[in-house]
């Protein structure tokens, strides 16, 4: 136990900033008529499809939800110019987790093993096919991962642990997006600091979902990352169109062109995945939104929480806050 205690200590101290902005295809610029007209349709069903920067009011008070990025691209320092001058005159400034508590995930590792860690006597060798099993060896290898511990962990703590970020927009610990830059001069202005959620909120959210679905994401990443796809820039791309929604709609049918999965399925599952990561959170966090005190509020999480019958803007909505868009680039 204090080995693989160790190796996700490791793990979670080893998680590097992003240095480049993305490189890769928006897969957006390659949709025959057929999917642009399908996601267009999308969207417009979509309550708060687009936008990064909102204005919730309600009984004098002002909440300024701004989408992020969490990991760095240059076109940041453009955001920040024209959300300076806003942070600085906030009353308080909240966030999905501060820097504070992000540094108590290892007591999480320590305090609920349970959360990471596979029942007693399961390794994640059974819970696999053979071939995809293979394929995630080889993937294994090239990150050079104790694959001994790897066998005890849950597949939603390998995949957030050992799959690379690249060009997906989020992650634990990617310094210089948005999040990061807001909270840094918010500190430097002395501005109070908040978070909708503790250390342990976003681990017990993935670990909501059945074992089997873990299962089939971690084995869907692993596929995709050794097929022949270029590097996907879509969500990255869409974050500074203002409308991210469309690569998380596009993302499924983007993967099944590239191992063999249908996008039937991938939906699914992509489904279950953010109906906990986004949807039961949101839940969580508007409550604690509906608590907040000031005048004027900045409240900045990740952009996918905007979007949505369950997305952050629409419970607002439904608890009587009037929305406005506002400038964001």
């Amino acid at each position: 136990m204090i080995r693989i205690f160790a190796f996700l200590f490791a793990v979670l101290l080893a998680v590097q900033p992003a240095n480049a902005a993305c490189r890769g295809a928006d897969f957006r610029d390659h949709l025959p008529p057929s999917e642009k007209t399908w996601l267009a349709r999308q969207m417009a069903a979509t309550p708060y499809s687009t936008g990064n920067h909102w204005i919730a009011r309600k009984g004098g008070q002002s909440l300024h939800i701004i989408g992020t990025m969490h990991s760095g691209d240059s076109r940041m320092a453009r955001v920040m110019s024209r959300l300076r001058p806003i942070i600085a005159q906030a009353d308080a400034v909240y966030f999905e987790v501060t820097r504070a508590e992000m540094r108590r995930v290892k007591d999480q590792v320590k305090e609920r093993p349970e959360a990471f860690l596979l029942p007693s006597g399961r390794r994640l060798q059974q819970l696999m096919s053979p071939k995809t099993w293979e394929q995630f060896e080889i993937f294994a290898a090239m990150s050079n991962a104790d694959m001994e511990t790897i066998q005890r962990m849950q597949p939603w703590a390998v995949s957030l642990f050992l799959i690379p970020g690249g060009c997906r927009p989020f992650g634990f610990g990617l310094k210089r997006g948005l999040d990061d830059r807001i909270e840094r001069f918010a500190i430097r202005k002395r501005i109070p600091l908040g978070g909708l959620e503790t250390a342990a909120t976003g681990f017990s959210a993935l670990s909501r979902l059945p074992l089997r679905d873990q299962v089939r994401i971690l084995e869907h990443e692993v596929a995709f990352l050794l097929s022949d796809a270029p590097e996907n820039a879509t969500a990255v791309e869409a974050y500074f169109d203002e409308s991210v929604w469309q690569a998380f709609l596009l993302e499924p049918r983007i993967a099944s062109q590239y191992i063999g999965v249908s996008s039937k399925e991938l939906t699914r599952l992509d489904r279950a995945f953010y109906g906990n990561m986004l949807g039961w959170r949101n839940k969580l966090w508007v409550k604690t939104i509906q608590q907040i005190k000031g005048e004027q509020v900045v409240i900045a999480v990740g952009a996918a929480h905007l979007p949505g019958k369950e997305g952050l803007l629409n419970l607002l909505k439904q608890r009587g806050y009037s929305l406005e868009r506002a400038a964001f680039n």
